[in-house]
């Protein structure tokens, strides 16, 4: 909880660091004005200059004055014009996030902005928006944890985790395309908690709408507001919560696994490879996996993953096409062809899926 209070002030403050650098420097200059005036008149007794001083900061002090008292009637009418949509507003949206100049942000169970036909406008948009200077921050729900199942009863939509990983796709190849400094401003984490709460955040205004019982939240009535209102100030909240504790930093943790390759006791190599999770279980491909199978074969070989949740496990390999029932292999191809497009002309290799059984601690791997 003290954590929480925390966030929200830091971000409090943050929001509103505009405001307090102009305060500061009103009541600076006021200051700074009236001193110069009192030590001019206590020198030379009073001058043109001790006047321009004076003058001067009872003008900075009338201005901070009105500041302080015209800035929070601003906040009120920017709160007043909340606008109501019946929906999600998708032409709006794209144009307005390839208009943005400094953040685009979304939090989502999966955004439906990379669907159907809007999927290339968006990501010419989210493109836009880089080029611009712009920051992109994406929150997506952990396709394998246990809110993406409630969520897909909510939807009524069984493939929830496969859209999530679709998602993943499309964001990994926007990642390819760009230069380095934009992709280093296009930022993908996952939650593993429901937020209650959908945002389309562009610069200083957001489309905002909160979870049904049941449907899609881009189809429920949309808030255009402010960031700077009560339910702006509230929702960023949240979005920033969840961005701090997201168990993955970036897109690249999302997409790639950092393996190490036992045999026999002996460290072989480090590799990256992909990854899917079917109810707890890890699927994992790669190149350099088939290698060393090629080249030792399955017994004897055991992997070790660079993830916390499972600091101090070793994992065996084992042929995922021979899982009893077939069923989980199947699902596990399909999270995989959704997550890296496996079926646009994808090499063998990465094609071959083995599934981690738990067998040792690292500590007696090591041993």
């Amino acid at each position: 909880m003290s954590r929480m209070w925390w966030v929200r002030g830091r971000n409090a403050l943050l929001r509103r660091r505009r405001h307090v650098l102009v305060l500061a420097v009103l009541a600076g200059g006021a200051l700074w004005m009236t001193v110069q005036a009192w030590r001019s008149e206590q020198r030379d007794g009073q001058t043109f200059l001790g006047d321009l001083y004076l003058n001067i900061g009872a003008a900075l002090i009338m201005t901070l004055l009105t500041y302080l008292v015209l800035n929070p009637l601003f906040r009120e009418l920017q709160t007043a014009t909340i606008i109501e949509h019946p929906r999600l507003d998708r032409d709006a949206l794209i144009q307005r996030v390839g208009q943005s100049r400094e953040i685009v942000a979304i939090l989502e169970t999966f955004t439906s902005m990379l669907e159907g036909p809007y999927t290339t406008r968006f990501l010419v948009a989210l493109r836009f928006a880089l080029a611009n200077g712009a920051v992109v921050k994406v929150l997506l729900l952990d396709p394998d944890s246990p809110a993406v199942r409630l969520r897909a009863e909510e939807l009524r939509r069984a493939d929830t985790a496969l859209a999530i990983n679709n998602n993943l796709y499309h964001f990994g190849k926007l990642q390819q395309q760009l230069t380095p400094a934009a992709r280093s401003r296009l930022q993908v984490r996952l939650y593993a908690t429901a937020p209650s709460v959908q945002m389309y955040r562009w610069d200083h205004k957001a489309f905002i709408s909160f979870f049904p019982v049941t449907g899609k939240t881009f189809d429920a009535q949309q808030l255009e507001a402010f960031v700077s209102t009560p339910l702006g100030e509230f929702v960023e909240d949240r979005f920033t919560e969840l961005w701090e504790t997201a168990p993955l930093p970036d897109l690249d943790a999302c997409l790639t696994l950092r393996v190490c390759l036992w045999h026999s006791g002996t460290e072989l190599e480090s590799c990256e490879a992909r990854y899917v999770r079917v109810d707890g279980t890890w699927f994992i491909s790669g190149a350099d996996l088939v290698r060393n199978v090629a080249r030792h074969g399955l017994s004897g070989l055991s992997v070790v993953l660079d993830r916390p949740e499972v600091a101090g496990e070793a994992f065996t390999l084992g042929e995922a096409d021979e899982l009893e029932p077939p069923e989980v292999y199947h699902r596990a191809l399909q999270l995989f062809r959704a997550k890296y497009g496996l079926d646009a002309g994808e090499d063998t290799e990465n094609q071959v899926i083995f599934n981690l059984v738990t067998t040792t601690t690292l500590s007696r791997q090591r041993a």
